[in-house]
């Protein structure tokens, strides 16, 4: 483990090798201002780059954590106190309540969740299968035809493929 002392060295050299790889055109890890900083290598540059980045990465998901930690609490505290009111039929209370269910539902990603969730019969998996010509044909023609100005080459074997009752 590094000293305190030796740990802000390397934090500044990190700080100076990201300011030199944002510039334009970006310096290269084997740039005479990048070994300038102390390394040993282009290589050594590189893998100190990546850690940086994921350092930095690692204490943004943290201060992005507390924020929602933060903003979580608070909207609790505001439902808390609204929620009653809303539930006894106040409307302003109602409206607030919600905004807040939503804000909060954005703020922790619930919407993108449900919104990617599906779902067949009674909630279960979606069931797949195979099908045919025939029965894709039959969906199509309950879906309606999504481009009606385009002509089908296969318009006639249409009809050749109805049932008419004949058969069971």
């Amino acid at each position: 483990m590094n000293s305190k002392a030796e740990q802000a060295i390397i934090d500044e050299r990190r700080a100076a090798l990201i300011q030199l790889r944002r510039e334009k055109p970006k310096k290269r890890f084997d740039s005479p201002e990048v070994l300038a900083l102390g390394y040993t290598s282009s290589q050594a540059a590189s893998k100190d780059f990546y850690r940086a980045l994921e350092a930095r990465r690692k204490d943004l998901n943290i201060q992005v954590t507390e924020y929602r930690e933060e903003q979580n609490e608070i909207l609790d505290s505001l439902l808390e106190k609204h929620l009653p009111t809303a539930l006894e039929g106040d409307i302003k209370a109602s409206e607030l309540c919600l905004k807040l269910l939503e804000r909060q539902a954005k703020l922790n990603g619930w919407e993108q969740a449900l919104k990617a969730e599906l779902s067949g019969p009674g909630g279960g998996p979606v069931p797949l299968s195979s099908v045919g010509v025939a029965k894709l044909r039959d969906l199509i023609q309950i879906a309606g035809d999504p481009d009606p100005d385009e002509d089908d080459e296969d318009q006639g074997d249409d009809e050749e493929d109805t049932d008419d009752g004949d058969n069971a």
